[in-house]
């Protein structure tokens, strides 16, 4: 079995992105056997393949994903894409254009997808409230684990074998997505809704500019930055608002409390992970390897080269594959295989 001690989750609201519990009394939204296709916001340039947009996997404002299918007379495969933002921003559109100054095409992706018969999700959820927060990261992210179960509750309807799904993101994206797959499953066999039944296992995990862990105060200052010697106090004097906002508290006072320590325990990544977990692969390239709080840089702590390197070592010690790159001036480790996260679905959806 899988630990079900959890760590942190404090951190800087630049990027984060985990988690979400999700409650087991929500109305279900019942399937329905009719999905509506429209024109692809992306060009397919002649691939064989449908897409349906704002399909709703739960009752709120922002629950709702696009999904592409390929034309198959088998279920397929499929990849599922959480977005980034700080979980103040961001929405599913941003796969529809070429990203990170062009390094990252998700045009060309989602084509390289639907022609190996693999089909592509892009999920929004629930973003965090600028003012007056009192929910925290679990909000958004119990949205995205909520849209797991119900694209598998649907698996039928989309052509998808539930068994053969990866999970990935960038950011915030990111984050969440390595929560749900290295926790336990979240399936509840006793549930009222039929969403909540399904398992939240997932095949593989694919993360960019990643987070290892949300326990900020423990992780990164013990792990993650360790060769800069960082403090606490020094994250909180960047970060305070920040990390009231993601644990949804007002006060310092009422982050030091049980009920913050718990919900730190929750969320971190590395304490969550385990022998049983899928592969992953993690790319942390984009920025310059640099003391993240001196000068402060709201860009740099959330997506460092280092949040990379803590998730390799960990899986390496407790077993799970990995393929990982991170690091840029300089480029500290790349996996000998030069796989890209494309591939690295491709190849754990055909094993």
């Amino acid at each position: 079995m899988k630990i079900s001690v959890k760590q942190s989750i404090a951190f800087l609201l630049v990027v984060l992105g985990t988690f979400g519990c999700g409650k087991d009394d929500e109305t279900e939204v019942p399937p329905t056997s009719n999905i509506t296709f429209s024109t692809s916001p992306v060009d397919l340039q002649g691939i064989n393949a449908k897409f349906a947009k704002d399909i709703a996997y739960d009752s709120k404002e922002r629950t709702q994903f696009d999904i592409w299918l390929p034309n198959a007379n088998t279920p397929t495969g499929l990849v599922i894409y959480v977005h980034g933002g700080g979980f103040t921003s961001g929405d599913k559109n941003y796969v529809y254009a070429v990203q990170a100054g062009g390094a990252w095409d998700f045009p060309a992706d989602i084509r390289f997808f639907l022609q190996n018969n693999i089909a592509f999700a892009t999920i929004r959820y629930t973003l965090l409230k600028t003012i007056g927060e009192t929910e925290g990261v679990k909000k958004s992210m119990g949205d995205v684990r909520r849209a797991l179960q119900y694209i598998k509750h649907r698996a039928s309807d989309f052509n998808i074998d539930k068994n053969k799904i990866i999970l990935s993101g960038n950011s915030a994206g990111a984050g969440t997505s390595l929560w749900i797959a290295l926790n336990n499953d979240f399936a509840n066999a006793q549930s009222s809704d039929l969403v909540l039944r399904e398992s939240s296992r997932v095949k593989g995990v694919a993360v960019r500019e990643t987070q290892a862990s949300y326990n900020v105060e423990d992780r990164w200052v013990n792990d993650v930055f360790v060769d800069y010697g960082l403090t606490w106090s020094q994250i909180l004097a960047n970060e305070t608002g920040n990390i009231q906002k993601m644990y949804g508290v007002s006060s310092n006072t009422q982050y030091e409390s049980p009920a913050i320590d718990a919900y730190r325990a929750e969320v971190d990544m590395l304490a969550l992970m385990s022998a049983d977990d899928p592969e992953i692969w993690v790319n942390n390239t984009l920025r310059d390897v640099v003391n993240p709080y001196n000068p402060f840089n709201a860009d740099i702590p959330s997506h460092h080269a280092f949040h990379a390197r803590e998730l390799k070592e960990r899986a390496d010690a407790v077993g799970v594959k990995n393929i990982a790159y991170y690091g840029r001036n300089p480029i500290i480790y790349a996996h000998p295989s030069n796989e890209n996260w494309a591939q690295f679905c491709k190849r754990k959806i055909n094993e």
